[in-house]
């Protein structure tokens, strides 16, 4: 090891796991490299102390897609409903795949705030933010989701028809 390693070496994610270091992790979140704040967004996921939920809607709006779509998910799993404003934000992003993980994390929030950007969702051009979209407005279980999940079950892909009337099947159970 040499002399100037301590200082250059990347914090150890899976030591700060298991020490359950939730100050060190935010810490990680603006890390240099992309992987250690990637693994930063993954942990503080798991651990779901509500203290990273600011740090993580930060996250958000890191230039990675990677790192953007773990903080999404970590969001989910942590269930602070001063998430939700954020993650419907990220409704918004370029990449699909955080879009995606937005939209699941909406749905284990089940705010009905997240309803009308769910519902814009529906229109996605990718398929799997539409399947994602259909789902967590079947979980939030609200009304107004009702006519747009009718027109969506005209959707061109199988796994969104599908995922769309699971959705209604949920509502109307909830309405009765």
């Amino acid at each position: 090891m040499g002399m100037f390693d301590k200082f250059f070496k990347p914090p150890n994610i899976e030591k700060m796991k298991k020490n359950r270091d939730v100050k060190g992790l935010i810490k990680a979140l603006k890390h240099k490299d992309l992987r250690v704040r990637e693994g930063a967004a993954i942990v503080l996921g798991e651990i779901g102390d509500a203290r990273a939920v600011e740090p993580l809607t930060q996250a958000l709006k890191n230039e990675d897609d990677d790192v953007r779509r773990q903080a999404a998910t970590a969001l989910g799993k942590i269930g602070d409903p001063r998430a939700v404003e954020p993650l419907i934000q990220a409704l918004k992003d370029k990449s699909t795949y955080v879009r995606e993980r937005a939209s699941w994390a909406l749905a284990k929030l089940r705010d009905t705030r997240a309803v009308e950007p769910l519902i814009q969702a529906l229109t996605d051009e990718s398929f799997s933010v539409r399947e994602a979209a259909a789902n967590a407005l079947g979980k939030i279980g609200d009304q107004r989701a009702v006519e747009p999940l009718t027109q969506a079950l005209k959707d061109k892909h199988v796994l969104v028809q599908k995922a769309v009337k699971e959705a209604l099947e949920k509502i109307r159970a909830k309405r009765s």
